[in-house]
């Protein structure tokens, strides 16, 4: 009787140890910098697994993502350098603001065969205000490829999408002032296990006051659209 129970004991833990190995866990990194002429403040999701083969799939995507927010930050901290500079050599007062550059995700989807993470960047070099702009990271982990949205959605049946789209569009307080379609400039598209989720960046549907809008397709809605079932 022991020995059966250590048996069902291993049994269980061994399954767990394997569970363990497949799954994907999060971590945050976060890095604040300031500089002379820049601020800067990055919110950054890592995904890590026990699963080697994962792993190595995961570091890809990790690079990637670090990739586009470091090519963004050495970018702009050109640009203000520059600007500064020439504020400096025209004899002009220096302003009492800085360039600003801020990132976080949110990650809509993560299982052992797919990431699903979206990147917000908020920019300001002056003006007005500054501004926002989103990135998708659609991530085929068995694969180690990022999808584009042509291979998320058949664009072909872009009428019935677009239905779709006019029907789970939220305006509650009226801001808004265009209907999200396909055609009209999502600036991500991103997927969890229960929805597609379009983002419209600022001045695409309204004002610049509105903010941006997301919009949420259910997979049930979307049968026969949805390409990667």
């Amino acid at each position: 009787m022991k020995k059966c129970i250590l048996l069902l004991m291993g049994g269980l833990l061994l399954l767990t140890a394997c569970k363990r190995e497949g799954k994907i866990e999060i971590q945050t990194q976060k890095s604040v910098d300031s500089t002379d002429h820049l601020r800067v403040n990055i919110v950054q999701s890592v995904f890590t697994s026990a699963d080697s083969e994962i792993q190595k799939s995961c570091d890809l995507l990790n690079a990637k993502v670090h990739y586009l927010i470091d090519s963004i930050q050495k970018s702009l901290s050109l640009q203000a350098d520059t600007f500064y500079s020439r504020l400096l050599q025209n004899g002009i007062e220096r302003p009492v603001w800085n360039f600003e550059f801020y990132a976080e995700d949110s990650v809509f989807m993560v299982r052992p065969d797919y990431i699903s993470l979206r990147l917000m960047t908020y920019v300001f070099r002056g003006g007005a205000h500054g501004m926002t702009d989103f990135y998708a990271f659609n991530y085929d982990v068995r694969r180690q490829q990022l999808q584009s949205p042509a291979q998320i959605l058949d664009f072909r049946k872009y009428r019935e999408i677009n239905e779709l789209l006019k029907k789970n569009f939220v305006n509650a307080e009226g801001c808004f002032t265009e209907i999200p379609t396909l055609e009209n400039g999502f600036a991500a598209l991103n997927i969890s296990t229960k929805a597609v989720c379009l983002t419209y960046p600022q001045y695409v549907l309204g004002p610049y006051a509105c903010g941006y809008a997301q919009v949420n397709l259910p997979r049930a809605e979307l049968k026969g659209m949805l390409l990667n079932e």
